[in-house]
């Protein structure tokens, strides 16, 4: 089941597509793989962030840690 774009903000501004400026963002976990981590075969270890990806373009921005907070659209 797809999920539906929404609006996406961090702290209190709103995100925008950098290189469109559309508005509203799917989300999706990317893992932050690293030479060592994978050579030993322990990618499941690895940091993730948080992928935002536009609605409109399909840019993907990256966030990692953020107080991210989502508003259906």
């Amino acid at each position: 089941m797809a999920q539906s774009p929404m609006r996406v903000f961090v702290g209190n501004q709103q995100v925008h597509c950098p290189f469109c400026r559309y508005h509203l963002f799917n989300e999706r976990e990317i893992k932050l793989n690293s030479t060592g981590m994978s050579f030993f075969g322990l990618d499941w270890a690895n940091k993730s962030a948080t992928g935002l990806i536009c609605g409109q373009c399909g840019h993907i921005q990256m966030f990692l840690d953020p107080q991210i907070r989502y508003e259906a659209a």
